[in-house]
């Protein structure tokens, strides 16, 4: 009898340190990825609806909501056609669902606004899209 409740005790182990390790992985596979996202939040010299919409998007690109982030950089663009992050976080959720003409266009366009912004000059998936890498 006691043999019988010491097997399954130690299935019951097992399959606790199994869905821990699990759970684990999973948590940071998601802080990972989200980590990755360089997102631009709207700087000093943008104010206003360009501003908060551009922000209210860097949150759910952060969330891997790439359709609803990229809501909120168009009205943050047709708020500011000239706002460099704007076009950059915009390529990023382009690029995030799979549309990858799109996205090159507004890496170009971020690039042309913000070069000399070295978030986005130098930023990896940027250089890829444009042949800089």
């Amino acid at each position: 009898m006691r043999r019988v409740y010491y097997a399954a005790s130690v299935k019951i182990f097992i399959l606790g340190i199994l869905m821990m390790t699990l759970s684990a992985c999973e948590s940071s596979g998601t802080s990972n990825s989200r980590a990755q996202i360089p997102a631009l939040m709207s700087p000093d010299s943008v104010s206003g609806p360009a501003a908060s919409k551009n922000n209210e998007g860097v949150d759910h690109l952060v969330q891997g909501h790439y359709d609803v982030a990229l809501d909120y950089f168009k009205e943050a663009l047709s708020a500011n056609p000239n706002f460099a992050e704007a076009h950059f976080n915009m390529a990023i959720s382009l690029d995030g669902m799979g549309d990858h003409t799109k996205a090159t266009a507004s890496f170009q366009k971020a690039n042309d606004l913000g070069g000399n912004n070295p978030k986005i000059s130098g930023n990896d998936m940027l250089k890829k899209h444009l042949g800089k890498s």
